[in-house]
């Protein structure tokens, strides 16, 4: 048998106990993250940091489903850039992954499918982290650009503070996310989901994403330190000539009273 799995991406943390209150007339099957049994065949997994997954996916109940938890949220924004997809099959005779699909021997369980759909949970959630830090880095460029041909930053100090405003809600939603990539703990008591958890981490490169990531936010760090030293050097600098000027005011003021006095 195959079973499509697609997961999406909401723009927004995900209140898990508002969803329920949404879906009260189904059968919860699962609370951590929570998996709704939409029909006989048909599950959806939402986990609060937005992530939402379809097996087997069907176009038109997934948009009806999405409907109804896009009524819980602030921000209703499908990413689209970032939605991924993979195909089960059950049946086979040993775990097998290649590209975007995955055997898997004998009849599915419950909790096999639910690990399956919360890696590829993790894996469209680090790939709108990925696209959330490569778009704060495209902020600096202009910067860099700047700094190699002229030797000093150009840009206004609020287009400085909108790149470090945007570096550190990115951040900040990398940080606030990181509990997302926590092991299942159903694979410290099967040896059979456990090999299908390593597997599915192999498959996604979760473990190397992550890393690629942390190097890409150290990046931002940096950067964003480097604008703001930039920005208060700038500020001070301007404060600096304000008193010179008050100065070369008040000396002009004094000379022109004294020569009046004569």
């Amino acid at each position: 048998m195959r079973v499509p799995f697609k997961a999406w991406y909401f723009r927004s943390i995900v209140d898990e106990k508002a969803v329920r209150a949404k879906f009260s007339e189904f059968t919860i099957e699962f609370e951590d993250p929570l998996v709704i049994k939409i029909s006989d065949t048909n599950r959806v997994m939402i986990t609060s940091f937005g992530a939402v997954v379809f097996f087997p996916y069907d176009e038109g109940l997934a948009k009806l489903v999405a409907a109804r938890i896009a009524e819980t949220l602030e921000d209703s924004y499908v990413v689209k850039e970032v939605e991924d997809r993979l195909t089960v099959e059950t049946g086979r005779e040993e775990i097998r992954f290649s590209h975007n699909e995955v055997w898997l021997p004998g009849q599915v369980t419950p909790v096999q499918m639910r690990v399956t759909a919360m890696l590829l949970a993790q894996s469209v959630a680090l790939d709108y982290l990925e696209h959330e830090a490569d778009g704060a880095l495209r902020t600096f460029e202009p910067c860099l650009v700047d700094l190699r041909d002229s030797g000093r930053i150009r840009m206004r100090g609020r287009a400085i503070l909108k790149s470090i405003g945007f570096a550190m809600q990115t951040r900040f939603t990398v940080l606030k996310n990181l509990a997302l990539f926590d092991k299942p703990a159903e694979t410290w008591e099967s040896e059979q989901l456990e090999d299908l958890y390593q597997g599915l981490q192999d498959f996604f490169d979760i473990a190397e994403r992550q890393e690629v990531l942390g190097t890409k936010l150290d990046f931002i760090s940096e950067n964003t330190r480097m604008l703001f030293e930039v920005l208060s050097s700038r500020k001070s600098h301007y404060l600096e000539w304000i008193v010179i000027i008050l100065i070369a005011l008040e000396i002009v003021g004094i000379g022109v009273v004294e020569l009046f006095k004569f």
